[in-house]
């Protein structure tokens, strides 16, 4: 492993560390420690390499690989048109994979962390409850708009602190890297200055103004990846019924 590599890899045990730390934090200090960690995550990069990630999830690229083909393992193609995994689903991932460890859930956590993931998702995403059932003959053709609808709906029902600490991480993140609009990234700023159960019924609503602001959304890769794509799914076959 070269030297940049175990850099990299340092970088994001110290990622994790912080997420924990902030977790536990008083306000002020979590603001401390999640300045820190956006430091570290500028360094990282917004993605890792699938030798990399596998390594750190401690298992072969050929294991990672398979995983990310079922698509159990969010990726995405860089600019350089290499498959790389997000440092968000990286470090989620690794959490869930440690506490597996550390519960001595068999000789494969990663495949346990997936399994508890489907199960979760099968749990959770109850359409009826995130979204009106269309009139009888009534068909929609805003398909991607109820998804995000759905989505945004899912994420205010679980909405904490560490949630909205995440989406201004990361609303300031693109606002750096200029990958988002001002306008927007000023709007999504206002939302999450507003207390808890205001975000949520903001994100939550089904407005003109907020079909547009969700595309932007800084909460984007809050669900699992096996959440997103039985809700995804789920609106679509609501869509064809």
């Amino acid at each position: 492993m070269t030297e940049r590599h175990e850099g990299t890899s340092e970088a994001v045990r110290n990622i994790l560390r912080l997420r924990r730390g902030e977790r536990a934090a008083d306000p002020h200090m979590r603001g401390e420690l999640s300045l820190v960690r956006e430091f570290l995550e500028t360094i990282v990069g917004s993605t890792v390499s699938r030798a990399q990630a596998a390594r750190l999830l401690g298992l072969s690229q050929t294991a990672l690989d398979r995983w990310i083909e079922k698509g159990e393992v969010a990726s995405v193609i860089t600019p350089r048109g290499r498959r790389e995994i997000p440092l968000s689903e990286l470090v989620e991932l690794l959490e869930e994979v440690e506490q597996a460890r550390s519960d001595k859930r068999g000789r494969r956590p990663l495949a346990h962390v997936i399994r508890e993931r489907h199960r979760r998702a099968q749990e959770t995403i109850d359409l009826d409850r995130l979204l009106p059932r269309p009139r009888p003959r009534q068909r929609t053709h805003r398909t991607a708009e109820l998804q995000a609808l759905a989505y945004h709906r899912l994420v205010a029902e679980r909405l904490d602190e560490h949630l909205v600490d995440q989406a201004r991480s990361r609303l300031r993140r693109w606002r750096l890297d200029g990958r988002i609009h001002p306008r927007w990234a000023e709007e999504w700023e206002r939302i999450l200055a507003t207390p808890l159960p205001e975000i949520a019924k903001t994100i939550s609503a089904d407005t003109k103004h907020m079909r547009e602001l969700r595309q932007s959304s800084p909460f984007a890769g809050i669900l699992t990846e096996q959440e997103r794509r039985r809700l995804l799914r789920a609106v679509e076959e609501r869509a064809l019924a």
